[in-house]
């Protein structure tokens, strides 16, 4: 059995994407929304049913200064008005704060206050959320400490889903690795060769097919 002494990379560290981060945080107040849309619907709340409907939630997500006049002076109602959303919300921003962090020592005083706003709030979901946070800390504190992020790799997969989708699949598989490379901008450099990074010279001049 593998000892952690004789792995290649004994001294890695595993880092949570903030993106999933971010993601699993607009999940859970997703779930908030969830449960006041089905009280408002209990209560006939038009206001209420019409702001928090499945395909109004982009309201709550979005930026102010994205908002419409119209949809901003919806939130600001909201907000008013019920005070589970609202919570909700700051504790969403707060959150955001917290991973901005720039030293482990900062984030986790910051993440010690978040979890007292959670308690309070005493938002089901949320406190759920905490313990998950709590579970995963440490790996948390490695993006913190390297600000490493997926975002550009996952980006690039989704050009290349999207480019296979176009051409409808690809017979010739020196043709879409050179496509690829055309799309991800790389071929299009006047000052980096490569030519050779992905797979052997004869290999790319035995292809003949055009794209």
């Amino acid at each position: 059995m593998w000892q952690l002494d004789d792995l290649p990379c004994k001294n890695a560290k595993i880092c949570i994407d903030r993106f999933h981060l971010a993601q699993g945080v607009n999940d859970v107040f997703d779930e908030v929304r969830k449960i006041e849309f089905k009280l408002a619907k209990d209560n006939e709340d038009k206001f209420l049913m019409e702001v928090l409907a499945p395909h109004r939630k982009y309201i709550l997500v979005e930026r102010e200064k994205n908002l419409s006049k119209k949809d901003y002076t919806k939130l600001e109602r909201l907000l008013d008005i019920n005070k589970n959303i609202f919570r909700a919300s700051v504790l969403v921003e707060y959150f955001h704060k917290v991973l901005d962090k720039k030293n482990v020592k900062e984030f986790r005083k910051s993440l010690i206050l978040w979890y007292r706003f959670a308690r309070e709030a005493k938002l089901k979901p949320f406190l759920k959320f905490a313990n998950t946070l709590r579970k995963y800390r440490h790996y948390i504190e490695g993006y913190i400490m390297s600000g490493l992020t997926t975002a550009v790799s996952e980006g690039l997969n989704n050009k290349i889903k999207v480019l296979k989708r176009m051409g409808y699949g690809y017979t010739n598989p020196v043709s879409f690795m050179l496509k690829i490379l055309q799309r991800c901008g790389l071929l299009n450099s006047k000052y980096i060769d490569t030519s050779s990074w992905y797979w052997p010279t004869e290999m790319r001049l035995a292809s003949t097919t055009p794209f």
